[in-house]
């Protein structure tokens, strides 16, 4: 038998070999691809599902075009927050601040306003507010290294001390008229915030999915130690999480002055579980353990969904608690399932 020189192996195989061997590799991977989208797939259909549930059992409230244009604008501020969450979550920290400092920004536009402000120089500084609570949290938990939850629980009660100390307490209604106008406005029959959020979350899905940056936060947040020895500066990504989350939350405190026309001091605890709620039920959905904005809108609204039609078939308002805490809950469970699944 003559020696085919200079061939490799794989190269004196025949096509018919080579075909039998990708086959083969297709049959191993390919119902494990087709098994994980399945799964993936799970929260979007019991957001159908609770959709047409509600439906049927309310259909002249809940299947109404009113109600779904409500219950889609009433999300608009938690979409923002979510948004920053999800942000933080993706490089493997934790950011326990974001409703207060949506708050205190909010309640800044009404003071500053009082104070005879101009309505631009009013908004910028309440993003400062937010760029700085970005900063403060990132030192401390970046260069310092103390531990994420405490650093932002302890921002929490700060800025929220801060909004009761600026405000004395009492409900800010001196937002600005004009401001109030532009969150009125709609298109396609749904107000300005919504499509501001939308148009957001787009972008931070392009980051996350088309960009350099966004494959870094991932590998962030699989793996610290191993991003640093690969050579991404961790330290610089992780702050512009940071950073970027309160600029999030300070756009949302903005929109929900305006949008309210008033802000009350001590709200912010209304807003602290649904944006991480939300969040973490994304990362068992779509990219299964992976923190991914389309998930994270699929959990926002299986969450209003699920609250709204609860409520209009007689369940009193506390079910809001009950139903947020209950998803929170099982949605980290299967998040973390997931993510050592996923290792």
């Amino acid at each position: 038998m003559k020696r085919v020189i200079g061939l490799k192996p794989a190269e004196v195989t025949g096509p018919a070999t080579q075909d039998s061997a990708a086959v083969g590799a297709a049959d191993h991977w390919l119902p494990a691809l087709l098994k994980s989208r399945a799964a993936g797939m799970g929260v979007p259909l019991v957001l159908c599902l609770m959709f047409v549930i509600f439906a049927a059992l309310s259909p002249h409230v809940f299947f109404t075009a009113t109600n779904i244009q409500v219950l889609i604008a009433g999300q608009s501020t938690v979409l923002l927050l979510a948004l920053a969450a999800t942000i933080v979550l993706r490089t493997g920290d934790f950011d326990l601040s974001l409703s207060a400092t949506m708050i205190l920004s909010a309640c800044a536009v009404g003071v500053l306003t009082k104070d005879g402000w101009p309505l631009p120089v009013v908004c910028l500084a309440a993003l400062g507010i937010g760029l700085a609570a970005g900063l403060v949290n990132a030192f401390f938990v970046v260069f310092v290294k103390i531990d994420g939850l405490i650093v932002t629980l302890g921002m929490l009660t700060i800025l929220t001390g801060i909004a009761g100390g600026l405000t004395a307490n009492n409900l800010v209604t001196t937002i600005p008229e004009s401001l109030q106008h532009f969150a009125a406005r709609d298109w396609l029959a749904l107000p300005l915030p919504v499509w501001i959020g939308w148009i957001l979350a787009a972008v931070v899905w392009y980051v996350f999915e088309f960009t350099p940056a966004g494959r870094w936060m991932l590998f962030i947040g699989g793996n610290r130690s191993a991003s640093g020895l690969a050579g991404i500066r961790v330290a610089r990504i992780r702050c512009l999480a940071f950073v970027a989350s309160g600029l999030l939350c300070a756009l949302a405190g903005i929109l929900l002055a305006g949008t309210l026309g008033s802000v009350d001091p001590t709200s912010g605890g209304g807003y602290l579980l649904p944006p991480f709620t939300a969040a973490f039920l994304g990362a068992s959905a779509i990219q299964l353990g992976r923190f991914n904005v389309i998930g994270t809108l699929t959990g926002l609204y299986l969450l209003a969904v699920g609250i709204a039609g609860l409520q209009l078939i007689g369940l009193s308002n506390w079910i809001a608690d009950v139903f947020n805490g209950g998803c929170l809950i099982l949605a980290i469970t299967a998040a973390r399932i997931l993510r050592r699944r996923g290792r």
